[in-house]
């Protein structure tokens, strides 16, 4: 690789840089531009912890305006919110943890106990998967 010689840098002029302020200024002054929803055969969905700083209510009806039709990896307190609003769980988090999974042979007896309370509640919703981690 190559690095680039000062040389060839090209500057930027104050003629260019104002003129470019002022265009990102006239810009700001219009406002967003709404797009239409168009229908889609496609499945998305985000994960929540991605937005940790943004409540779920508030999460869903963005996910909802966008087209999304689930939030991922949400915990049983968190299951109705998504159903309110019309959405799915479609992987709804299960009674591991990354730190805590399936390869602890030591809790596999309080893992299954816990997947047999949660899965019943996950069905009930119609959410179609828990997940597990191994750790």
């Amino acid at each position: 690789m190559n690095p680039i010689h000062p040389s060839d840098r090209r500057a930027v002029t104050r003629r260019q840089a104002v003129s470019a302020l002022a265009g990102a200024a006239a810009l700001s002054q219009v406002g967003a531009v709404t797009l239409p929803r168009l229908p889609s055969q496609l499945k998305q969905s985000v994960c929540q912890w991605c937005y940790d700083g943004m409540p779920l209510d508030d999460l869903c009806r963005n996910a909802k305006d966008m087209g999304l039709r689930s939030v991922e990896l949400l915990g049983e307190r968190q299951w109705d919110t998504v159903k309110r609003h019309g959405l799915t769980c479609a992987m709804a988090n299960g009674p591991t943890t990354i730190g805590v999974g399936l390869n602890r042979p030591s809790e596999h007896d309080r893992f299954v106990k816990e997947s047999e309370r949660l899965l019943p509640m996950i069905a009930e919703r119609g959410f179609p998967n828990m997940i597990v981690f191994s750790g």
